[in-house]
């Protein structure tokens, strides 16, 4: 038994212990050291990423709030270049097409918005996306395609009551009233960020409108002519 091993024995069993498994201990020390040291010059590596990515954002931010289009253009390809796919990168895109929107360039709004939807990794911004999307179309009086836009995706429940509104927007601006309705009441069924008093408002003026069409196709003066296209207009001013 070990315990009566004499002093020399002992000696010697350690120096073949050492001789056998001392190379592996060595690689495992090694290894174990140099995965603790690489782990945290990664995390090192990510928080400067992150840092010269917010402070490229906020460049960015600073440029589009001070209507700096050409110079928030540069720091969005810088962006995107080096984080595309990031929130950061994400987020710049989402403002420069409302930038571009606001200039009445919406062809290079719905472009950015196309490249959200294509490159982000989260799902909600991907959301948001194809329903600014569905918006522009709609402002550039193609509701088609922003109909198209939407049937491309599965809104999430947080996501659904804003398509079902923007749906029966662009089935109103196709003439498509029965499924206008449709979507509104849908939306109706859903709780989230529109108020369901102005859902209501245009539901009742989808039913206006149906009146008004009747009673100017019973009336032959130009009084009941007159009344509908006051409530087309009004419809038109509350879709703003």
């Amino acid at each position: 038994m070990d315990e009566f091993l004499t002093d020399r024995q002992q000696a010697a069993r350690v120096r073949s212990w050492v001789r056998e498994y001392a190379p592996a201990a060595l690689v495992a020390v090694a290894v174990g050291i140099g995965g603790y040291f690489g782990y945290d010059q990664w995390q090192a590596r990510q928080a400067s990423q992150a840092a010269k990515a917010s402070d490229l954002y906020e460049d960015f931010r600073a440029a589009i709030e001070s209507n700096d289009q050409d110079s928030a253009g540069t720091l969005l390809q810088s962006l995107v270049s080096a984080y595309e796919g990031g929130g950061y990168a994400d987020h710049a895109r989402l403002l420069m097409a409302r930038a571009y929107v606001d200039t009445t360039q919406p062809s290079l709004a719905a472009q950015e918005l196309q490249n959200v939807i294509a490159t982000t990794s989260d799902g909600d911004l991907r959301q948001l996306a194809r329903l600014r999307l569905a918006r522009v179309y709609l402002y550039m009086d193609r509701p088609g395609d922003g109909l198209a836009t939407l049937d491309s995706d599965i809104f999430s429940p947080a996501w659904q009551q804003l398509a079902e509104d923007m749906r029966g927007d662009l089935h109103q601006a196709l003439g498509q009233t029965d499924e206008a309705v449709a979507a509104y009441q849908a939306a109706l069924e859903y709780s989230g960020q529109i108020d369901a008093a102005w859902i209501r408002l245009k539901l009742d003026h989808l039913a206006a409108d149906g009146a008004g069409g009747t009673g100017a196709s019973e009336g032959d003066d130009k009084a009941p002519q007159a009344e509908q296209d006051d409530g087309t207009t009004s419809t038109g001013e509350a879709q703003k």
